[in-house]
């Protein structure tokens, strides 16, 4: 059998909370050129705001991903 639907096939959904949101913010010109040249620039706030202490963070978040 090719192509079409298969059961069970796919990626499976993220619950509501675990979906990532299109978030806007400014950034200085010298901070967005060095995040890029380094990492992804999305990845590495989501990881380092995970690290800190003042968020609550889900018992099914993981952080290492």
């Amino acid at each position: 059998m090719r192509g079409g639907k298969r059961t069970g096939a796919g990626r499976k959904k993220k619950p509501d909370h675990l979906r990532r949101e299109l978030l806007t913010i400014r950034l200085p010109q010298w901070m967005i050129l060095q995040l890029k040249d380094k990492c992804e620039i999305g990845y590495f706030i989501e990881d380092q705001l995970a690290k800190l202490d003042f968020l609550d963070i889900p018992d099914d978040y993981d952080i290492d991903k």
